[in-house]
């Protein structure tokens, strides 16, 4: 049986983008269909987080709403760790074109039952990219429910309690992480 359930963040208001990033299109396929493939790739069942269905969504894509919209990615993390039918999330931002399969299966490989991994890239970790324990959820709840609603803090207690490794990036590894949050990126 699968340990993993993939989660995709595609929710952002991409207000620097001027545009759905979803819909953007890198070789020939728009974002969201390329971020999918790689969790096929690895044999991961996978859903979509946003806070409402977007239009373009097709309906048999499963489709989960965020808890507490408006908290921006913690509330579509805390729904995925909710809903799923394993003991891990793999959380993917839908803006970092660069990430491969084989990068979401060295962080499967490094984590193991009810523990998560997360990257951690010039000292800050990269939530958008990791492997969350569903055990997490009464800490991300309680995350959500505070005012402060910082990854980097809940990732840092996390690991603190033993539900995080850290897995640090190689500069080989850098460019997986870019993001795109502008036309010009």
């Amino acid at each position: 049986m699968n340990s993993f359930f993939g989660a995709l963040l595609a929710g952002g208001k991409s207000q620097r983008m001027g545009r759905d990033k979803c819909l953007l299109e890198m070789d020939d396929q728009l974002l969201w269909q390329r971020q999918f493939s790689l969790f096929q790739e690895i044999g991961v069942p996978a859903c979509l987080l946003a806070p409402e269905r977007p239009e373009w969504c097709p309906e048999d894509l499963h489709w989960l709403p965020d808890v507490a919209p408006g908290n921006g990615p913690l509330g579509g993390l805390a729904a995925a760790l909710a809903a799923s039918p394993v003991d891990r999330v793999i959380l993917l931002g839908v803006d970092l074109p660069q990430m491969t399969s084989l990068y979401l299966k060295k962080l499967q490989d490094a984590s193991s039952p009810g523990i998560g991994v997360v990257p951690k890239l010039d000292n800050l970790f990269q939530p958008l990219t990791a492997i969350y324990p569903t055990k997490s959820l009464p800490h991300v709840m309680a995350h959500l429910a505070s005012p402060d609603k910082s990854f980097q803090n809940l990732l840092k207690k996390l690991a603190a309690v033993g539900e995080m490794r850290i897995l640090p990036v190689d500069e080989s590894e850098r460019a997986l992480f870019r993001n795109l949050n502008s036309p010009g990126d």
